[in-house]
């Protein structure tokens, strides 16, 4: 299996469980502090949501279909509990130094985007996978850990995902996600890295933006022509 692959398949499991992630976030704040925890440790955290969207889908299985539903319930829900300040912050390496702040924040919402643009395309893919994770040892008063997770796939090996995650604000964020050892971060360094050098930050930000706008643009045609599908069969 390709690293992409690997990565594609870890993260889309990834999306899958943090679709359910339906408590009040932070949004992209990065400072991390080591406040008295509010809420369960990160292991019941991602167990509880796994369960809730097993059952959101179960409920209806037509939400996997309805890319406009995912999307509202990740920004509202999803979104604020990773913490894609700092995930941008490793994806820019050197270059968020020379970064000023406007950039690093367009970024990381331009990053967002492109990531939940990407697994909203392919979470069909990932319905009759499971995921279980292994209990902490000793949680104690630690502000990071890695919580390890097993993706069992029907037919085919078990893929291993590890969830880094810190404590931010008293809430547990995850931060990076690394798949058969293959992380988030560090691959979409390498890609980053050379675009940064060859067309600058506020280059890789404006394409970014390009082609979220094209993702929305695709999607709000596709739901044009299903609705109109739609009418015309109430007409007939």
């Amino acid at each position: 299996m390709t690293q992409s692959r690997t990565l594609s398949i870890g993260c889309g499991m990834a999306a899958m469980l943090l679709m359910a992630l339906l408590l009040p976030g932070l949004g992209l704040a990065m400072a991390q502090e080591s406040g008295p925890v509010q809420g369960p440790g990160p292991v019941e955290l991602l167990e509880e949501r796994r369960d809730t969207v097993a059952a959101m889908v179960e409920q209806d299985p037509d939400l996997l279909h309805d890319k406009k539903r995912l999307r509202e319930i990740a920004y509202e829900y999803l979104l604020p509990h990773v913490d894609f300040m700092t995930l941008s912050r490793w994806v820019m390496g050197k270059h968020w130094r020379s970064a000023t702040p406007k950039q690093r924040q367009a970024f990381a919402n331009e990053f967002r985007d492109l990531l939940l643009n990407n697994y909203l395309r392919s979470v069909t893919e990932y319905r009759d996978q499971t995921l279980e994770f292994v209990p902490l040892r000793d949680l104690g008063d630690k502000t990071k850990v890695v919580v390890h997770g097993v993706v069992e796939q029907p037919g085919g090996p078990d893929l291993h995902v590890n969830f880094r995650m810190h404590r931010n604000s008293g809430q547990w964020q995850i931060y990076d996600i690394v798949a058969e050892g293959v992380s988030l971060a560090t691959t979409n360094r390498s890609m980053f890295s050379q675009k940064i050098r060859s067309i600058g930050i506020e280059g890789v930000i404006a394409e970014l933006q390009s082609r979220n706008a094209a993702a929305w643009e695709k999607e709000s045609q596709a739901e044009q022509a299903e609705a109109t599908v739609q009418q015309a069969g109430k007409s007939d």
